[in-house]
């Protein structure tokens, strides 16, 4: 996993549903879990605060690697499909895969590159406005570093995919529980108590313009909210007012009917 000169990533996007296929895909590419282990990985362990390793890492907390090692690939790749995050590696070359979709290609070939986005629920990244030909680099050769990296980047493709989202009005409620579980899962978590982890982190979400990226999101989700309530309300006020008419046609007309008894 680890580059003397650092690191490139590259960002795709595959359909969120069914990830799991994914797993399973990128299983037969040759890749391998990633299980962290506490004692020989006690740098990340230490670095990461409890909630991000709970995010990224979740293999941290595997009680038996052996016994998963053993499991066959659709057993494997079900697993995975309960986390928020896997990570895949196979040499030099890694893959973080989250369960919303988004994947990062870490110090692959581009050939290698090619091969994964032949997975046939690959989609087109650029739609959420991320250039498909950009490649990301991290100049530093530690993994810390590397993660904090792509944990910034997460954030700056999810929310543009969520800014792409919110345009579906008619899955508002579906897109409003993903930005909100988003905000409360990682966006607003601190990643680590290190002073330089925290600044490259930062350097990275304004070189990005993260902040204006969530206030664009957070904007599009307030003003499509009151869009519907308006909806709502207009709605509810035609139908009182049909209501109001057809009560007033049948007091008519009993009345008409009764006069003339």
């Amino acid at each position: 996993m680890e580059d003397k000169q650092g690191y490139k990533i590259v960002p795709m996007l595959a359909k969120e549903k069914e990830m799991y296929k994914f797993y399973e895909f990128i299983l037969k590419q040759g890749y391998s879990i990633k299980i962290f282990n506490k004692k020989q990985d006690a740098h990340l362990y230490k670095y990461f605060l409890p909630e991000i390793r709970d995010y990224m890492f979740w293999t941290f907390n595997l009680r038996d690697d052996k016994k998963f090692k053993a499991m066959d690939r659709e057993m494997q790749a079900a697993v995975c499909n309960n986390y928020s995050c896997t990570i895949f590696e196979k040499g030099e070359a890694t893959i973080v895969a989250f369960h919303t979709g988004i994947i990062f290609a870490i110090n692959n070939s581009s050939k290698e590159i090619e091969k994964i986005k032949e997975y046939e629920d690959m989609l087109d990244i650029s739609k959420i406005n991320i250039d498909s030909s950009k490649v990301y680099k991290v100049e530093s050769s530690d993994l810390e570093s590397l993660f904090v990296y792509v944990i910034t980047l997460y954030k700056y493709v999810m929310l543009s995919k969520l800014n792409k989202l919110m345009e579906d009005k008619d899955s508002f409620d579906k897109n409003r529980n993903a930005f909100v579980n988003f905000v409360q899962e990682i966006y607003s978590k601190k990643i680590t108590e290190n002073l330089a982890g925290n600044k490259m982190a930062l350097d990275l979400e304004h070189k990005l313009g993260l902040d204006k990226l969530y206030i664009a999101v957070d904007n599009k989700f307030d003003l499509l909210y009151r869009n519907i309530k308006l909806d709502s309300h207009n709605t509810m006020f035609r139908i009182i007012i049909i209501l109001l008419v057809v009560l007033i046609i049948i007091g008519t007309i009993n009345l008409g009917n009764y006069l003339a008894y």
